[in-house]
């Protein structure tokens, strides 16, 4: 009888101990986790990375690091989270730029947008906002529009570089409102508003979380914001889609993760996204600094994407948008 009960224990060891290796390789996280981010720190997608990150380790109880790794369009960043191993602890922070735009810039990614990444879920959306300078004769799209065809290619407008959401919003402009107006790349945001408010350039397409400080202060005049409806955070702004139906141009952020997660940390991750996004306080937050909280799960997220590649794929070829 002991024999037998000793030969049952022996047989039952391997099973507890996968049991127990299963239960280890699904602990998550199981040390730090980093976030990585395309640009430099103090731009929206590092607030909002720092945001997450920081709901993240108080909820986890585990260390959220965000990283700063800017250059080439958000493409070294891209390239070293491609890399990591696909285990829940390396996530990029994503926007329209890095994985919609930049494979219509690119020829030879050193990795594959759709292949290669995991999307995990949409934190926010930042609906484009057309400003020029208090003393600029324009008081609404309707005028700017008229002003543009009646000296065409005359009128400047500033970006922050080719391809960027600012570059887009332009070029969306041009083809919808059929205007011909000459684009000023800048390399970064730093020079446009001084420029704009100094005359040298006579319209920009900002984001609101940016351009809420100098609208406040009187050194920027808004004209209408690139979304279907008003927003909370600017009520007397009008959507230029007020003016120009349909039109709509958003820059949009979420979390992505090496391909190869695990489905299981996928949903998890997602889960925890849509509860931090779900919080009152943060989700105002969001909304005042003129953002749509936007939620949603892996799938819907790469249905989005999709989307948003098709629709951007045709603003990129009717503009000639090309890398710099």
């Amino acid at each position: 009888m002991k024999r037998q009960s000793l030969l049952r224990g022996a047989l039952a060891l391997p099973g507890l101990a996968a049991a127990a290796g299963a239960a280890r390789a699904e602990e998550y996280p199981s040390g730090p986790i980093r976030i990585v981010v395309p640009y430099a720190a103090g731009g929206i997608a590092d607030v909002l990375a720092r945001l997450v990150g920081a709901r993240l380790e108080a909820n986890w109880r585990n260390p959220v690091v965000v990283e700063n790794r800017p250059g080439a369009n958000g493409t070294i960043a891209q390239q070293f989270v491609a890399r990591a191993r696909p285990d829940g602890h390396t996530l990029l922070l994503g926007n329209t730029g890095t994985q919609v735009v930049n494979r219509f810039l690119y020829r030879n990614l050193p990795f594959d947008l759709e292949k290669d990444f995991q999307p995990i879920g949409l934190i926010a959306s930042t609906p484009m906002l057309l400003v020029v300078a208090p003393s600029h004769p324009a008081n609404s799209v309707a005028e700017l529009v008229a002003m543009a065809r009646a000296a065409p290619g005359r009128m400047n407008f500033g970006s922050a570089g080719n391809g960027s959401a600012s570059h887009l919003a332009l070029a969306m402009l041009a083809s919808k409102a059929g205007i011909e107006i000459a684009h000023i790349p800048y390399r970064g945001t730093s020079a446009i508003l001084p420029d704009l408010v100094g005359g040298r350039l006579q319209a920009y397409f900002d984001v609101p979380i940016t351009a809420l400080g100098p609208i406040r202060a009187g050194t920027i005049k808004p004209l209408g914001i690139a979304s279907l409806q008003r927003q909370p955070a600017l009520p007397d702004v009008p959507a230029i889609a007020e003016t120009i139906p349909g039109f709509e141009i958003a820059s949009w952020l979420g979390l992505f993760a090496p391909a190869g997660l695990p489905p299981e940390r996928t949903q998890k991750l997602n889960r925890e996204l849509r509860a931090i996004l779900a919080e009152p306080d943060f989700r105002r937050q969001l909304v005042e600094q003129g953002n749509e909280v936007l939620p949603n799960t892996p799938e819907e997220f790469d249905a989005f994407i999709r989307r948003e590649a098709t629709r951007i794929a045709e603003v990129v070829a009717a503009a000639g948008i090309r890398a710099e």
